[in-house]
């Protein structure tokens, strides 16, 4: 038997629907679901599938009922969300979204280069997600366990990226919350495990949650900093939007391709 757990994400939406007279129909996304964290690139997948922003959850849940983006790209329904970012709040996200209807996420957005090879703005496709989030283990997985990712998706997203650019990397990503206390010897022991990548928790979680839940799920980052570098606003640069624009382009492209196997 189950946990008897004291709130689910059942009862956050039947609640929604008794307070604001609505039925499961309105609380539903499509089985394509996208999450992204940057503005340029939510401004650019409006433009590309017509999306129509939804209240959703917002109104009745404080930590994942952000509002979601409705469209379509090539007659393919899909749903983008950009919610906050972080471990802890994104398994509430992935926890909605799947209840709701999600059959495949796909987490795009960035992350921090920590291979010598990974320019600035160069695109990051994960294998495995790994790293002591404090997340992760409430849905199983072990502190050190490596979660390995979606092979078809992954094998999409290489063969759809390199289609369109050379400026991209394949290794482990390596996530850890704390965003002050990283230093470069933990970097160059990062390195020999082959991590090329660092972010904070994200990917730990939807990826175990995604796998408990037979979920599809994969990842494309660009690299927006480099640790071992000066801090840098690169998100600033001219060049950033031409970036995000890009990786949104083959995000897209990945669903149509998954859609039609």
């Amino acid at each position: 038997m189950g946990e008897n757990y004291c709130l689910t994400s059942k009862d956050l939406v039947e609640t929604a629907m008794k307070v604001a007279n609505k039925n499961m129909d309105d609380f539903k996304v499509d089985p394509y679901v996208m999450i992204v964290f940057s503005g340029s690139l939510l401004e650019y997948l409006k433009e590309k599938a017509n999306l129509v922003q939804s209240d959703w959850l917002a109104p009745f849940h404080p930590y994942g009922g952000t509002r979601i983006h409705r469209g379509k790209y090539d007659n393919l329904p899909i749903t983008v969300m950009m919610p906050q970012m972080g471990a802890s709040p994104m398994a509430s996200v992935a926890e909605d979204l799947i209840f709701c209807g999600a059959k495949v996420i796909l987490l795009v957005c960035g992350s921090w280069g920590i291979s010598d090879k990974v320019k600035l703005l160069d695109f990051i496709i994960p294998t495995h997600a790994l790293g002591p989030d404090g997340t992760s283990i409430h849905y199983g997985r072990k502190f050190n366990e490596e979660i390995e990712l979606n092979k078809e998706i992954l094998n999409i997203f290489i063969e759809e990226t390199k289609k369109r650019t050379t400026k991209y990397h394949i290794g482990k990503n390596y996530s850890k919350e704390a965003f002050y206390r990283i230093n470069k010897q933990e970097i160059f022991e990062l390195q020999k495990k082959g991590c090329i990548s660092m972010e904070n928790g994200e990917v730990n979680v939807l990826s175990t949650i995604c796998k408990l839940n037979n979920i599809k799920f994969g990842v494309i980052f660009y690299s927006y900093y480099n640790p071992l570098e000066d801090w840098n606003v690169s998100w600033l640069e001219e060049d950033y939007k031409d970036c995000v624009n890009l990786e949104g382009e083959i995000a897209l492209a990945t669903m149509l391709k998954l859609n039609k196997k």
